[in-house]
This record gives structure tokens, sequence and C-alpha cells, in this order.
């Protein structure tokens, strides 16, 4: 019952958008309705500033981590604290409270995986910072990192194998429109205006 809770809890945290919070309370449109129109650190960076896309971030790494540490105080183990970051993510993605419209889930990926397995944290933020410099293209980027991670896990924590595929879905998933952008060759590389973020 308590697990189920948790669960729950997760989802409901992770629908919690940093991005339209903060710009609300800044004076800002809603950043679906602005820039790359994504609900992420990386838009309310564009529309707002540094220090407005630090706190969107911050508050997205709070939001992830607040009910994952709690299940884990919990006693019930590494699993469950990933479905419950599982959980967070897919309601980052499509929050309840904003009209299922969130954002692309990648900084709230990355949490959950530094927090269950610490020792990923370098591997995937390296993997990330050496294909966004390889190919130009932070979607690119994004995409191999939510690939890898399953992969990672598979032969690392074996155990932690399919959440560890659930999480890499949901990112996917939100990277569709990324995907038809690179299959048609239009997505812009890193620094240009574009359509969508990869990240946020």
């Amino acid at each position: 019952m308590i697990f189920t809770f948790s669960i729950i809890t997760g989802y409901l945290a992770g629908s919690i958008s940093s991005a339209i919070i903060v710009c609300r309370l800044s004076g800002l449109p809603d950043p679906r309705t602005q820039g790359s129109k994504n609900a992420g650190a990386t838009n309310v960076h564009r529309i707002g500033g540094r220090w407005l896309g630090f706190f969107t971030l911050f508050g997205d790494f709070l939001k992830t981590a607040l009910p994952m540490v709690l299940v884990y105080k919990l006693d019930y183990g590494r699993e469950a604290s990933l479905w419950v970051g599982v959980m967070a993510v897919i309601g980052h993605c499509f929050p309840i409270y904003f009209s299922f419209r969130g954002g692309k889930g990648v900084a709230s990926m990355m949490t959950v995986v530094s927090l269950v397995i610490s020792s990923f944290a370098i591997l995937i933020v390296g993997t990330w910072l050496l294909t966004a410099y390889t190919f130009g293209r932070s979607s690119v980027a994004s995409l191999l990192t939510s690939i890898i991670i399953p992969l990672f896990g598979y032969h690392f924590r074996p155990e932690l194998f399919v959440p560890l595929c659930a999480l890499s879905a949901v990112v996917l998933i939100r990277h569709r429109s990324n995907i038809a952008n690179l299959l048609s060759g239009t997505e812009p590389l890193i620094g240009k205006n574009r359509s969508s973020d990869p990240v946020g």
C-alpha cells in the first residue's frame, strides 16, 4: 500500500512543472507558447535568462529526487526507488496539472539514474557531452543517452534493466518530433533556433 502511494506520489510530484511555475512567478509567458514551446529549463533559460533556467532545473531535480529518496528511506530498495523515479519522469513529460503538456524529461532522467546508480552519473553526462560535441545536436545526444542507459544497466546492474528500459522509453517517446526532424534533415545545430528543445 505504501509503495503504491509512493508510485502515485512520484507521478504527482513529477507533474509539478517547474518551468511553468517559474515563468508565472517571474511574470513571463507560459513557456509552452514561447521559444521552442517546451516546458523545460532550456526554454526558460532562452526566454528568461540564466538564473530562471537554473531555478527551473533545480526545481526539476527536487521534484524528481524527493519522492525517490522517500521511498528509499522506507527501505523499499533501489528498484522501487527507480520505479518512483520513472513515474516522476512520466509526470514531468505528461503533467496532469498542465493538460499533459510537459518537458522532454532528459534532465529528470539523468537525476533518476544518478540517484539510483551514482557510478553511472559520469558515464551518462560524459556520453551526452561527447555526443553533443561530436554531432553538434543536443537532440542526438539526448536520444543516444536514452538508449545507452538501459544498455549500461544490463551490463552493470541487470536487476534494474526493466525499469531503466521504461525510463528510456518515456524520454524517447517525448523526442518523437526531434526524431522526425533528424530523419527529414531539419533538426538544427546547437545554438540555432529550433522548433523543439530536446532537453527539459
